[in-house]
């Protein structure tokens, strides 16, 4: 089941282009529509945003490069500490925001009294969203910079092989896969169906007065992106639970090979959802996808015009 490197090349290469730019379009958006930039709920997904692009154009880039080459992109103690370092960090940056806003939702919801002072709304709002954008920065800047390591570099591996060195130390592995990959994938997928049941228990219980309109943008945002996740990560935080259990790590090893690396895709597709599933950003790229077409349209019969009176 083993993907060739070639073909891993390949499928980053022609999804990651496009995503590169949903991202760069998504952002310049976001931060520069009023409406979009004051949204509580939009918050969390700008910040994922971001960490996405800078995913993007970094360790997506290098491991492009290294399914191509087969060696790092720069043979140096100092890049192969920067890319082990980013990939650690900002993939679990995205899950645990993104958990994050599963839970927020709940809030924004049915909890808004949490946000209605601007103390409610730092401790329920801001605080989580600076707790949990920062906190994989700090922990892996600990794991790789702070506690030694021994494994020599090899730059015929992916980040130099330096991935080792999360094992080191037993505790901090396991505290890694608890909070960093297990909570965060399990949360997204229980507290996603939690909201389901109560947005439809609460719309059949309290019948027009649940104001179903104010709320379907933000739920449709939260269980499209919820739904990424559920495709593609939760299969993969399945087995390794199962590993981190103790189940022998040669059940299901090349399974768990393909579903860890297609797991990378959520990254890539988060923009393309966000646009999807936002009628504000998909009304934005129409404003400027049919502008060509018109022009096109309003050009060719001037063209057809003039030909004919220059026939006559």
């Amino acid at each position: 089941m083993a993907i060739p490197d070639v073909v891993s090349f390949w499928l980053l290469l022609i999804f990651g282009i496009p995503s590169i730019i949903c991202y760069i379009f998504n952002l310049y958006y976001f931060l520069m529509d009023r409406t979009l930039r004051k949204g509580l709920h939009n918050h969390v997904i700008i910040l994922i945003h971001f960490f996405g692009l800078l995913y993007m154009v970094t360790d997506f880039i290098w491991y492009m490069y290294y399914y191509r080459n087969h060696s790092t992109l720069i043979s140096s103690p100092i890049f192969c500490l920067i890319w082990v370092w980013i990939d650690y960090t900002l993939p679990p940056s995205i899950t645990i925001l993104m958990a994050w806003a599963s839970v927020e939702r709940h809030i924004l919801i049915f909890h808004q009294h949490l946000t209605a002072t601007p103390l409610k709304c730092f401790v329920f709002h801001y605080f989580p969203l600076i707790l949990f954008g920062i906190y994989p920065s700090i922990f892996y800047s600990i794991m790789f910079f702070v506690i030694p390591c021994e494994v020599s570099y090899d730059y015929s591996l992916n980040t130099c092989g330096l991935f080792q060195c999360s094992y080191i130390q037993p505790t901090l592995a396991m505290w890694d896969s608890i909070v960093g990959l297990i909570t965060p994938g399990f949360v997204i997928v229980i507290f996603s169906l939690l909201l389901i049941g109560r947005v439809w228990y609460n719309k059949y219980r309290m019948g027009q007065q649940f104001r179903w309109r104010n709320y379907s943008k933000m739920l449709f945002q939260l269980l499209s992106l919820s739904a990424l996740y559920f495709i593609l990560f939760f299969p993969c935080i399945i087995l390794y639970t199962a590993y981190t259990a103790g189940l022998s790590r040669d059940v299901g090893a090349d399974f768990f090979l393909v579903a860890l690396f297609f797991s990378y895709f959520v990254t890539l597709f988060i923009p393309f959802v966000s646009m999807a599933v936002l009628p504000e950003l998909r009304s934005k790229m129409r404003n400027i996808i049919p502008l060509d077409r018109r022009q096109r349209n309003a050009i060719a019969p001037i063209i057809i015009a003039g030909t004919r009176r220059a026939n006559r």
